[in-house]
């Protein structure tokens, strides 16, 4: 009994397949497909990300939080130049954004805000005039940091310095003269 029930059709007859037509079409016609929810929906993201910028230049602007670290601010703009290991240069630099020195230095460098990198191989001997400088490598010379100086662990630096805020990691060698202001080094 359970056989049969099971079985709806029997094994030599082929089954019936139904074929339904499409329905006729509207004598009107249809209407188009309404995409106005989908452009409702695109406008109103565009409208919110618009005000979301708002908000966040807002929040630039008439933030009192303190800068981000400099490194931050460099790699996420990703302009920078190099003077690579092996590379001899003496003269004078003046850049924007971010220079390193992984080379051989020698002469003046100068940069309104930008941040100077000197490598762990560099080796420098210049007056040096920077937002930010820091070093890792051998430095001699004078640097005038309006931002901050930071001198990481096997750095040496032979010189006076002046800066803003000054960061010293242990294992650094400071040989020279160093005066922190309160304010920026330009604003004096």
């Amino acid at each position: 009994m359970i056989g049969n029930f099971l079985r709806k059709s029997e094994p030599n007859k082929p089954q019936e397949t139904k074929i339904i037509p499409p329905s006729p079409p509207d004598p009107f016609g249809s209407p188009p497909p309404t995409t106005v929810p989908l452009e409702k929906s695109l406008q109103e993201k565009e409208k919110q990300k618009e005000q979301e910028k708002i908000i966040e230049t807002k929040k630039t602007l008439t933030s009192n939080e303190p800068k981000k670290d400099f490194r931050e601010a460099q790699v996420a703009e990703k302009l920078f130049n190099v003077l690579a290991t092996g590379t001899k240069f003496s003269g004078s630099i003046a850049f924007q954004n971010q220079l390193v020195v992984n080379g051989h230095f020698e002469g003046q460098i100068y940069s309104n805000e930008g941040t100077l990198i000197i490598g762990e191989k560099a080796v420098v001997h210049a007056q040096v005039e920077v937002g930010n400088v820091l070093i890792s490598g051998r430095f001699s010379g004078n640097i005038y940091a309006s931002d901050l100086t930071e001198l990481r662990n096997g750095s040496e630096v032979f010189g006076d310095v002046k800066t803003r805020r000054l960061k010293v990691e242990e294992g650094s060698i400071l040989n020279g003269k160093c005066e922190c202001t309160a304010k920026s080094i330009r604003d004096t």
